[in-house]
């Protein structure tokens, strides 16, 4: 990353990418923008924003996935978030759209992603699911309005991991989701709460034909 040419413009541009890019500027760039202090060196006054932001970020990730945090484990889900943060920056001014792709990502990467879908872990698939559905609750939960149905998700499941959910916000004791029968789910909101249905197979494919842009898709990675 190279050093700020001597503007006040270049020198908070310069601070915005050393502290949101993944990749540490070098030793002789920050010493060229910040000055050691009596106890810290300019790499180490620096790396504080870069571990405050980064927290930051992490703090919002784990208050958009409370099911997906509970299923892993407080440790286990930070080391998929903070994962999925250094593969995918955010680049938004607003952290709505922070966990936008982060089912995409966890099937990406899921450690059985080489095998046939056949032999592939049902655990993996419960992950990513609820991934999608906590995505989903969301976006119906903060949607603006109004528009044409603003507040309606409709998606496929592989559990149901909206009960789980469900369960987690309201800090019931609950069992983890188990692969089945295909869930069909539609999450809509009514006086500002979030209300999830369970669908019919055709009721929910006649949803996605008359709403496609409200339908949530596998990721591309994700087993048909």
């Amino acid at each position: 990353m190279a050093s700020p040419t001597g503007t006040l413009a270049d020198t908070q541009h310069w601070l915005q990418r050393a502290i949101l890019d993944p990749a540490r500027p070098e030793p002789q760039a920050v010493g060229a923008v910040l000055t050691d202090s009596a106890t810290l060196s300019a790499h180490q006054r620096l790396d504080i924003y870069r571990r405050g932001y980064r927290l930051r970020l992490l703090e919002t990730m784990r208050g958009l996935h409370p099911g997906l945090r509970a299923l892993l484990g407080p440790e286990l889900f930070d080391d998929f978030a903070l994962d999925y943060l250094d593969a995918r920056p955010s680049h938004s001014y607003t952290l709505f759209h922070l966990d936008a792709r982060f089912a995409e990502h966890l099937a990406a990467h899921r450690p059985d992603r080489g095998l046939p879908t056949a032999r592939r872990e049902g655990w993996v698939d419960v992950l990513v699911d609820l991934a999608r559905y906590e995505r989903a609750f969301t976006e119906v939960h903060d949607s603006p309005g109004p528009a044409s149905v603003p507040f309606l998700r409709v998606l496929r499941c592989c559990a149901p991991v909206h009960a789980y959910h469900a369960a987690v916000l309201h800090g019931l004791p609950t069992e983890p989701p188990v692969p089945g029968p295909p869930v069909h789910l539609a999450l809509s909101r009514r006086d500002y709460a979030v209300v999830t249905s369970e669908l019919e197979p055709d009721a929910y494919r006649l949803l996605c034909e008359r709403f496609p842009e409200r339908h949530v898709p596998l990721p591309s990675a994700f087993p048909e």
